[in-house]
């Protein structure tokens, strides 16, 4: 006969479960608000998004991937999935910048969804339901923690919906064993995924091992037929384009490369190295679990559970794609990379983290219903429950909104709007790095600062091109958010570009938060 439970330590145990839960509960509320002001803000959040809008609007269309030696000038960074995908949601009346935005956010919600359910069939068996369910909850919230999830599901940005494909894509495949349709819609997520965002390859690299073992030759054909047909897509493209579009991914994409910007930019992300922890006890303690469970004789028998138990496959199928995205983390280092290329990595993070959190909350269900609590006991439940209630705060305090929305206030609103209507009343075209603005005064994006700088830095653009319209005022005005000598202003305007601007527009006024460059007369 068990021994009766402790009330006060099960009273602990209640308290900090609850807690857990309100602190998750009132952070993801919290960013549902935020998100849903951010989606309706008719401005720009982040550079890129006006450029991805003023490429929704060419796409489809006979300037898509065009020659960036013709005005205006325009480099497309992607393949167009997301932007067919806007443009199919502001053809129902919703304004484009919104319909962008919205896609981003549903497309965060539906990464967490998939994410929890994956923590859910990568928890081993021997785990009660209680706590896989209250693990796989976990899992999926803390995705809305990370800053760059939260901030770039907020954005008309390309990254979430790429991300979203691909966990999709994993879940069908995990699932499709006896159901060989999954396979093959698994395989066209990931195809979807790769023309939205081309380098989304780390899902399929982590699937098509793991398939190779369950059944090497429908997934050799499979895989073959993806191939095959975003091939045909490629050229298809390609073609209908002159070769603008490999020239646009490729060519135009191939940035300078910095190994010491990849150190910088993971010791950037040190508030979530709590997460990280989690994580790696996560899979030592998933696999010693499996392995005690299993017994596993040899690799034949190893690979029998993967084939016929869907847990050893999830948890297979998680490691491997911990393994890529953390190799991918190189990417990093490309000039002009940002904390979005940390979104997938992360996401994989919360699947592990879900299957650690169920082991714990298992461990302290077991603990308090078969033993009576001694000091040694204690001493481990409290270790357990302090580790949740960390990982509480932690998500706590984890940003719900963007950092450029969080300094908006309605006086810079409305000066922002005064500029907007400024611009809209010009007839010359504008020239600003603030891209949104531009679009929103009725305006055509004439050229996009940084991804030129940068290919002009590489000797891939005629920088003359530019500097030859800035002396000969061809714009009505020139809007910069930064000024010379800041690293944004010099990563975008180089030292050419920027002393044609200081003779042409000498002039120089402050306007909401933004400064307007005049000609002299």
């Amino acid at each position: 006969m068990n021994p009766p439970v402790s009330r006060p330590a099960r009273l602990v145990v209640q308290i900090a479960t609850f807690g857990i839960a309100a602190l998750l509960g009132w952070h993801f509320l919290e960013y549902l608000r935020q998100a849903m002001l951010a989606i309706r803000y008719p401005f720009g959040l982040d550079y890129g998004e006006g450029i991805v809008w003023q490429q929704a609007l060419l796409i489809p269309g006979p300037r898509m991937y065009g020659d960036i030696a013709e005005f205006p000038f325009i480099v497309f960074h992607y393949p167009p999935v997301y932007h067919l995908a806007v443009r199919a949601l502001a053809a129902m009346g919703m304004d484009m910048l919104a319909a962008g935005r919205s896609i981003s956010f549903l497309s965060a919600l539906t990464a967490g969804a998939v994410v929890a359910r994956l923590a859910f069939l990568a928890t081993p068996e021997n785990i009660g339901r209680t706590a896989k369910l209250t693990g796989a909850v976990i899992g999926g919230l803390t995705v809305l923690c990370y800053g760059p999830v939260v901030v770039w599901s907020m954005l008309m940005r390309v990254d979430m919906l790429a991300v979203a494909l691909s966990f999709l894509g994993v879940w069908c495949v995990v699932m499709s064993v006896g159901r060989p349709w999954r396979l093959y819609a698994g395989a066209f997520l990931f195809l979807l995924a790769m023309f939205t965002k081309q380098t989304s390859i780390a899902a399929p690299l982590a699937i098509f091992p793991v398939m190779s073992i369950i059944d090497r030759r429908r997934t050799l054909f499979v895989t073959s037929a993806v191939l095959l047909a975003g091939l045909t897509l490629l050229l298809a493209l390609s073609a209908y384009t002159g070769g603008g579009f490999l020239r646009h991914l490729v060519l135009y994409n191939l940035n300078r490369y910095q190994f010491s910007a990849v150190v910088e930019g993971i010791a950037a992300q040190w508030p979530y190295a709590i997460f990280f922890l989690l994580t790696i006890l996560g899979v030592i303690g998933l696999w010693s679990r499996l392995a005690g469970q299993h017994r596993w004789r040899d690799m034949d028998s190893f690979k029998r559970d993967v084939a016929g138990n869907i847990v050893v496959r999830t948890a297979l199928v998680a490691t491997l794609y911990l393994i890529v995205t953390t190799g991918m983390l190189a990417t990093i280092g490309k000039s002009g990379a940002g904390t979005n290329y940390l979104i997938e990595g992360m996401c994989v993070w919360s699947v592990v983290i879900g299957t650690f959190s169920a082991s714990i909350l298992d461990r302290l269900i077991r603990f308090f219903a078969r033993t009576k609590v001694g000091e040694r006991a204690s001493v481990h439940a409290l270790l357990a429950v302090s580790l949740g209630l960390l990982l509480a705060v932690q998500m706590l305090v984890m940003p719900t909104h963007s950092t450029e929305y969080a300094n908006l206030t309605p006086a810079s609103i409305a000066a922002i709007d005064a500029l907007r209507a400024r611009i809209a009343n010009t007839e010359k075209p504008v020239l600003s790095d603030d891209m949104v603005l531009l679009l929103r005064a009725g305006k055509e994006v004439p050229w996009e600062p940084a991804i030129f700088a940068e290919l002009a830095s590489l000797g891939r653009w005629d920088q003359r091109l530019i500097v030859d319209r800035i002396k000969t005022h061809k714009f009505a005005m020139i809007v910069t958010t930064e000024h010379p000598g800041t690293p944004t202003y010099d990563s975008r305007f180089t030292p050419e570009v920027n002393d044609a601007i200081q003779a042409a527009y000498p002039r120089a006024e402050q306007v909401a938060g933004r400064t307007v460059y005049l000609p002299a007369d």
